[in-house]
């Protein structure tokens, strides 16, 4: 059964880990569904989530399966669900928890562009450009 809880310190391993595996490449060398090597969110990074955002994690059997961050601004931030728990709502429930007045969603990951299913669950497209040093993140608001 997976639970929903806010993250805290403790989870920073756990967390760092997770993600890792799923976003910088460790997923790739073992064939993991929905693995890539999109980023790299350093320990610097997840430590300055833990301390200023909400971070919540979805966990099963003590194992992160889930991730999401949202500033104190309201903007989420990352939305990461293991490549064998995408399509069961998981990413939708976390969605629903962090409650984002907006989204900074990045266009070019390696699983494909999430755009859409953040429309289908009630967000609309700000502006036409995309922003970011790469020109590669839409902002997305609710509706």
């Amino acid at each position: 059964m997976i639970t929903y809880r806010v993250a805290g310190l403790g989870d920073l391993g756990k967390i760092r880990e997770f993600v890792d595996f799923w976003l910088s490449g460790r997923g790739n060398r073992v064939n993991a569904p929905g693995a890539v090597d999109d980023c790299f969110v350093s320990e610097g990074q997840h430590r300055t989530y833990l301390a200023r955002y909400l971070v919540v994690v979805a966990v099963e059997d003590d194992q992160i399966v889930g991730w999401a961050v949202k500033t104190l601004k309201g903007v989420l931030l990352h939305l990461l669900v293991a490549g064998d728990y995408r399509g069961q709502g998981v990413g939708g429930n976390l969605l629903r928890i962090t409650s984002p007045e907006s989204v900074r969603s990045k266009t070019d990951q390696g699983t494909g562009d999430p755009t859409g299913w953040y429309m289908n669950k009630g967000y609309i497209v700000c502006g036409t450009e995309c922003v970011g040093r790469n020109r590669n993140i839409k902002v997305l608001r609710r509706m």
